[in-house]
């Protein structure tokens, strides 16, 4: 395998990369509070920080377009890794038990779509931020 220098080489924006879900609405305000709270802390990667505040920005955005229950929501693969992590974060945190749904929730995901996902786990970090900031 040749080595990644590029987003557009990375191929992470075709639709098969995408899962459109939809979530009740006060468990997207539970994962965005999860979020905030994980992006209080310094000591987090730089790819990370990005995309807790793209995956934030992306549930306000979702949940501000409805006045619905449920609200669509559309993640780009490439996410799922990170909301493992903040899930395992606060793992012992019951007021985040939505983020554990989700994160449950989006293993089968996960589990498919393995090869790819580990891929993009091993570009770095300057990288891993271009492509976030693009999906």
């Amino acid at each position: 395998m040749s080595v990644i220098t590029d987003f557009y080489q990375f191929k992470y924006t075709r639709s098969d990369y995408y899962i459109d879900l939809f979530v009740n609405r006060f468990a997207l305000i539970s994962i965005e509070e999860a979020l905030d709270e994980r992006l209080s802390n310094m000591h987090i990667s730089k790819d990370s920080q990005c995309a807790y505040m793209r995956l934030k920005e992306l549930f306000q955005l979702s949940r501000i377009r409805t006045d619905s229950l449920y609200v669509e929501v559309r993640i780009n693969k490439c996410y799922l890794k990170y909301i493992r992590s903040l899930d395992c974060y606060f793992n012992e945190k019951t007021e985040y038990s939505s983020l554990k749904i989700l994160n449950e929730c989006l293993q089968a995901f996960l589990v498919n779509d393995i090869e790819n996902i580990s891929r993009f786990s091993c570009l770095n970090e300057e990288i891993k931020i271009r492509v976030l900031s693009n999906v």
